[in-house]
């Protein structure tokens, strides 16, 4: 399967949402954050989706009326310059003032809110992002063909890093080229994510020590970065010889997303980073054939814990000081979609989920070795999407 998606696959994923704000008594829905614009409509522009518990959906468009026309693939469409405008296209699809309206509470600025409040006074104003994020678990056939490229555009981009590190004295010097070639397969360069504060770009690159800094990552490693204002990922520090490289890098294809991490060194590492790596693998293993449908997402955690403990390792298991409370999360056309293998988390696997798994080990002060590979549930496990190989690459 290639190319975009059909004016179907947009039909099929309104209809799922449509059946949540019937069971859940919304009489209408309008989103705006733009990654759920694109998954219902195909458009990424500035607009507004008012999708009716019944009824088509209409697409409110603020600008470039006929380019949206010619690229969205929701049928009716209708042009909003003001207030009364929108209240009277939602009235329009309705046939009456709504009683419950959804709207995505988890990131729309409080200005907006307001706003929708003084068009619709009389409405209940309900939080439907978690109903949208809901339908976003299970992906589409098409959904996985693009995230199975992306993976393979990750599989290539490792197969470059032994020349890279021949070429690159610093962890930015081979950012740079790892970069350019995720662009030049025609990465568009942004990773979105859903988390407030929580912007991503292409991802992390870090060496020896660098990576085993705490920092403003919200994941168990962060790096150095370029400085106070973004103190994450790839530094200006030189690569060393003999010391673990961590390249937790995103891909994507159309919109979505293959996370993976791989660990290179110019030498090999001493015996320590080997079997802290070996046993990481094992919980990536361990975690991908026990996720199948029904398993209980908490309960991976809880496996995942129980691995490292018996192994001996301590205190640096998924980042140090402060260990991050999950081993995996969903991905998509985001980075941080759900379910999330996260403790004490109630989600339940079900076939077309798509999740990377990260275990990780901070040795504080040393280095980090690990591994991430993106993987879609299926009713024999979690199958693995990426083929580069997960041992450490010493190059």
């Amino acid at each position: 399967m290639s190319g975009l998606p059909t004016n179907q696959e947009f039909l099929g994923r309104v209809t799922r949402f449509q059946r949540r704000l019937e069971e859940e008594d919304i009489d209408v829905a309008l989103l705006v954050q733009r990654v759920d614009l694109y998954y219902l409509s195909g458009v990424d522009r500035e607009a507004q989706l008012c999708v009716p518990a019944v009824g088509p959906a209409v697409l409110i468009v603020q600008k470039e009326m006929e380019h949206v026309r010619s690229c969205g693939a929701i049928e009716h469409m209708r042009e909003s310059t003001s207030p009364s405008s929108l209240h009277d296209a939602v009235l329009e699809q309705l046939r009456q003032e709504p009683r419950r309206l959804g709207l995505e509470l988890d990131i729309l600025p409080i200005n907006r809110y307001q706003f929708y409040q003084k068009v619709f006074p009389d409405a209940d104003i309900i939080d439907v992002s978690p109903l949208i994020r809901e339908i976003r678990m299970v992906k589409t056939d098409y959904e996985i063909s693009c995230i199975q490229k992306a993976a393979e555009m990750a599989d290539s981009m490792f197969e470059q890093v032994p020349l890279y590190l021949q070429e690159a004295e610093t962890e930015m010097e081979l950012a740079a080229r790892v970069e350019c070639y995720y662009r030049s397969k025609g990465h568009p360069g942004i990773i979105c994510t859903r988390g407030f504060n929580s912007e991503a770009f292409y991802g992390h690159l870090m060496s020896g020590k660098n990576a085993a800094l705490p920092s403003s990552s919200p994941g168990p490693t962060g790096g150095k970065g370029a400085g106070p204002f973004y103190s994450q990922g790839a530094s200006k520090e030189k690569i060393g010889r003999h010391e673990p490289i961590l390249i937790d890098y995103a891909a994507n294809v159309e919109g979505y997303i293959s996370d993976q991490t791989r660990i290179f060194s110019m030498g090999t590492l001493s015996e320590k980073y080997q079997k802290a790596h070996e046993v990481m693998v094992r919980v990536q293993d361990t975690l991908a054939e026990k996720g199948r449908p029904g398993v209980r997402s908490g309960d991976l955690y809880d496996l995942a814990q129980e691995i490292v403990k018996e192994s001996g390792l301590k205190n640096g298991f998924m980042g140090y000081p402060d260990p991050v409370p999950f081993v995996g999360h969903g991905v998509g056309l985001e980075l941080d979609e759900w379910p999330v293998i996260a403790a004490r988390s109630d989600w339940i696997l079900h076939e077309g989920m798509v999740l990377a798994i990260e275990p990780k080990f901070v040795f504080p002060g040393e280095g980090v070795v690990g591994i991430e590979n993106t993987f879609v549930v299926t009713t024999n496990g979690m199958k693995k999407l990426n083929r580069f190989p997960d041992e450490i690459c010493i190059c």
